[in-house]
């Protein structure tokens, strides 16, 4: 069955801060802002709207304003994606249709949502299909509402913001939702991804069942909701440490510093606590929560200049960069490790760090002479 068009979809897509650097990017390539298929295709897909600019002129000032977006996310985590291959590969097979829960953690500087758009744009579409830049997966928002305090609630409240995720907020009678909730996913042949984002403060304000509670939520819905495979990603982002401040008056500093110290050592201790929780349900296989397919990857940690060199040898890179050219990368790359390391006292550094100085890095490498592969 062919993707069919959401109603919500548009011809052509404004990314006016996009981070492809804005013009208009073909509605083939683009669902309404949601990107599949392959970084190279997702290149050569692209309209730029100026006249008298040749294919090859069109990429290279497209790529002198910003890399790709998801290029840099590349590096690493392929641990958490060797963990999935198994799982996915099992969903896949099944003739019914399936929920398989992915539940993905790590502190909040790892830039989940980005490790999401890898998934649905590079990761999913190579198992699904030998031509992956065809490939269009749609994805829905379930909001966690953090700020309800019974949780006796909690399934009505994240059904409604499902609805309105899915349907919009429409005058669909409650008693048609579900139906009009299979129609729509019936219309798509590759499985439906719907995250959810935790942090560690629903944990502390709404008490440790809530992973359980959401949990119950789609076991329930999987005998309602089935004419679709689901891929459900529930992320869970820790709450790093403060920044420390600074401040001229001394008393204020002092204040501050001890106001941050204890809300540092809660928000450890928290996460501790939820590392350990995850580590016991693993542990029971989630038997509990038949017949959903329930895996935790890997946690997201910091990427090491290991890891960092050989997606700069990756066929990602290449295909963007002069082969010529990787050496030089290489050594950047190095010397970007070497400061950071002086500055931070570790080895690795954090998802969001990594792309935006990797951004700067092949920003200046594709402006200079001869960068464009």
């Amino acid at each position: 069955m062919p993707d069919s068009e959401d109603p919500k979809e548009v011809t052509n897509y404004e990314l006016p801060d996009a981070k492809f650097g804005g013009g208009l990017i073909n509605a083939e390539s683009v669902n309404a802002g949601r990107i599949g298929g392959d970084i190279t295709n997702i290149i050569q897909n692209v309209t730029f709207q100026k006249s008298g600019l040749s294919s090859e002129q069109a990429i290279r000032s497209l790529l002198e304003r910003d890399p790709p977006f998801l290029l840099a996310y590349l590096a690493n985590r392929r641990e958490q994606e060797l963990e999935l291959r198994d799982v996915f590969e099992k969903a896949l097979k099944q003739a019914k249709p399936c929920y398989l829960v992915c539940i993905i953690h790590g502190e909040e500087s790892q830039s989940h949502y980005s490790f999401l758009q890898r998934l649905k744009n590079v990761y999913f579409p190579r198992f699904l299909s030998s031509n992956p830049e065809e490939i269009k997966i749609q994805e829905y928002h379930l909001e966690w509402p953090s700020r309800l305090k019974k949780l006796d609630n909690l399934r009505k409240n994240l059904y409604i913001n499902l609805v309105d995720s899915i349907l919009g907020y429409s005058s669909v009678p409650p008693e048609k939702c579900n139906e009009r909730i299979n129609d729509i996913f019936g219309r798509y042949s590759n499985p439906v991804i719907v995250h959810t984002h935790l942090m560690t403060e629903d944990w502390q304000h709404q008490g440790f069942e809530i992973l359980d509670k959401l949990l119950e939520f789609w076991q329930d819905l999987h005998n309602k909701i089935i004419t679709q495979k689901l891929i459900i990603c529930i992320f869970i982002k820790y709450k790093a440490k403060r920044k420390k401040t600074t401040n001229k008056r001394w008393f204020k500093w002092t204040f501050n510093f001890w106001r941050d110290s204890l809300k540092g050592y809660r928000y450890q201790k928290t996460n501790r606590m939820i590392r350990e929780y995850l580590q016991k349900r693993c542990a029971s296989n989630f038997t509990y929560f038949n017949p959903l397919n329930i895996i935790v990857l890997p946690e997201l940690e910091g990427v090491s200049k290991k890891e960092v060199e050989d997606w700069a040898r990756s066929e990602f890179v290449k295909n963007i960069v002069n082969e010529a050219m990787i050496d030089l990368l290489i050594n950047k790359i190095g010397e970007m490790f070497d400061s950071w390391e002086e500055q931070n006292s570790s080895e690795t550094i954090p998802m969001n760090d990594l792309a935006d100085k990797l951004n700067n890095l092949l920003k200046s490498l594709l402006t200079a002479k001869g960068g464009l592969a």
